[in-house]
């Protein structure tokens, strides 16, 4: 084989082995994971210990939906407020 027949198979396995591993550096991301939920807040009737009271809904439920996570996710929440009046929400309750 010739010494220009050398070089341009070189090249091709540089090549054939830089995109390889960049694909497997591509697959393999070392950010954490990302959670994305949508909260609609607005008011409706619910009906604790069976009498109907006015009460604040997390997409239509109450209680509000659980946020399933583990250590090292990021979670982002959007809240839109549908309400008349300002709303508070406080992370009072981690279970870990």
């Amino acid at each position: 084989m010739s010494d220009m027949g050398r070089i341009v198979e070189n090249k091709r396995s540089f090549w054939s082995l830089f995109v390889i591993l960049f694909s497997i550096l591509k697959i393999i991301s070392g950010e954490d994971p990302y959670r994305f939920f949508t909260w609609n807040i607005t008011s409706g009737y619910i009906y604790p210990l069976g009498i109907k009271q006015q009460g604040i809904l997390i997409n239509g439920q109450f209680p509000g939906p659980p946020i399933l996570s583990v250590t090292n996710e990021n979670l982002i929440i959007n809240v839109f407020n549908n309400l008349d009046e300002p709303f508070l929400i406080s992370w009072s309750v981690l279970l870990i």
